[in-house]
């Protein structure tokens, strides 16, 4: 058997630019491949049973990307691929040619964190197919060297962090950060595609996974993990490796009981910010000093959350003051009242003047419809749009839409059609 099978071009005029390879152990989709991509791109078929994966970039000369097959029963094979040509250094980008349905959905999480970088459907025209590979062939190519040393370059703009600090557990920290994650998303999802919506909820509350159990997300990847691969995100990770609620909101929260003790998200946080134009941290029952300093200085908002309760107060008072101890008591911070009675006790204004702090919002007292809806699978959003919680949100939600650009159609809807999301 030939290990390397070229495809001939339709037009032998034009030499096309792109040089690809389709490292798969069968050449049954060159003729469809070829089909699409005649006289736009040079194909070649790599027998990977014969070439290994330390030999294929030296066989591959000039080529641009790599295609791996993630069709029928060939998509675990293909991420063995992926993982081998990384671990040799393969310089080589590679994209995985694959179909709609989603028996595929099940090998994207493995494919990209092996390294694969994007994903195209088989039955694409020549159009779809050449904007996914032009674009990661661009963002593969190194650097041209300058010949003489750049200014220094304006920051990239970065998305809003905003922290929802419950002061103690057991105030309903975790259902207001779901709650305002979750209208965010739907009410931009006519503008983009569902898993590309520009909200995040990094949930980081006391006990750990609450915001998946009441989104009803059933997530994979954690904040422990992302930690350890901060490099590896982007906005294709992001898109296929996160938990993503039906409003398009998506989820990363911890696998551990609590924030992982002595650590710090710096580089974590500036690359999810990179990615996601608003990220909500909510970090509900977590004490003060276990906050990591990186959290706190990057927030460009800290709401303190807190109820009626006499318990609520004095760990509002401490919160403060260890605040303080750090240097972190500043415009930033916001006073959110949660479950207000107005019977109930020290009023709302009288508590934001007790401590200096300006009042952000009151939120009625609505747990046992709370419990109820959560109870279902619901957001009482979803369950009681019209419930006095709800309305009282919406203030909230306009206040983190400020100013935000309707997000556009991005190149990666397609990976969302492949994903069936």
């Amino acid at each position: 058997m030939t290990p390397v099978l070229p495809l001939p071009l339709m037009h032998p005029n034009q030499t096309p630019n792109l040089h690809l390879v389709l490292y798969a152990p069968d050449n049954r989709h060159m003729a469809r491949l070829g089909a699409t991509l005649s006289g736009h791109a040079r194909l070649n078929w790599v027998d990977s049973r014969e070439v290994g994966a330390p030999q294929l970039a030296g066989i591959a000369t000039g080529a641009s990307l790599v295609l791996l097959d993630y069709c029928g029963g060939n998509a675990s094979y293909s991420t063995g691929l992926a993982r081998q040509l990384a671990a040799t250094g393969c310089p080589l980008p590679m994209v995985g040619v694959g179909t709609d349905g989603p028996e595929q959905a099940q090998h994207l999480l493995g494919a990209v964190r092996a390294g694969v970088r994007d994903f195209v459907d088989i039955d694409d025209d020549a159009a779809q197919f050449l904007e996914v590979i032009t674009r990661v062939s661009a963002q593969a190519a190194p650097a041209a060297p300058l010949a003489t040393p750049p200014a220094a370059a304006p920051e990239a703009a970065s998305g809003r962090l905003v922290l929802l600090h419950g002061v103690r557990p057991g105030i309903g920290t975790t259902l207001l950060a779901v709650h305002l994650a979750a209208q965010l998303a739907a009410r931009d999802a006519g503008a983009a595609p569902r898993a590309l919506h520009p909200t995040l909820l990094l949930d980081l509350g006391s006990p750990g996974g609450d915001g998946a159990l009441y989104l009803g997300i059933d997530t994979h990847f954690s904040y422990e993990e992302a930690l350890r691969n901060v490099e590896r995100i982007d906005a294709t990770f992001a898109s296929t490796a996160l938990g993503h609620h039906a409003s398009g909101l998506a989820l990363l929260g911890l696998a551990g009981a609590g924030v992982p003790a002595a650590h710090e998200p710096a580089a974590l946080l500036k690359q999810l910010r990179a990615i996601f134009p608003l990220v909500l941290a909510d970090t509900g029952g977590v004490s003060t000093p276990h906050l990591p300093d990186a959290l706190l200085e990057q927030a460009h908002e800290i709401w303190l959350v807190v109820d009626q309760g006499i318990g609520a107060l004095v760990s509002l008072d401490q919160c403060i003051r260890e605040l303080e101890q750090r240097g972190l008591r500043d415009e930033r911070l916001r006073l959110v009242v949660n479950r207000y009675d107005p019977e109930g006790g020290l009023g709302d204004r009288q508590i934001a003047e007790r401590f200096a702090l300006p009042l952000l919002a009151t939120l009625p007292e609505r747990s046992r419809m709370l419990r109820s809806s959560t109870g279902r699978g619901r957001l009482l959003s979803e369950s009681a749009p019209r419930d006095p919680y709800v309305r009282a949100l919406q203030p909230l939600v306009r206040h983190l839409a400020g100013g935000r650009e309707s997000p556009s159609r991005h190149p990666l809807a397609r990976l969302a059609s492949l994903l069936g999301r």
